[in-house]
């Protein structure tokens, strides 16, 4: 379990949620952006 928690480890790992955090909110914004243009042509 000790090499679980090394310092490369645990720098990818918060990498990797810092890019599904930014990924997460590009989503959104492009889901918004596509809602709204739906919802001018009704």
């Amino acid at each position: 379990m000790d090499s679980f928690f090394t310092t490369e480890i645990l720098s990818s790992m918060l990498t990797l949620t810092f890019l599904e955090f930014v990924l997460g909110i590009d989503n959104i914004l492009f889901v918004s952006i596509i809602a709204g243009k739906l919802s001018e042509k009704n």
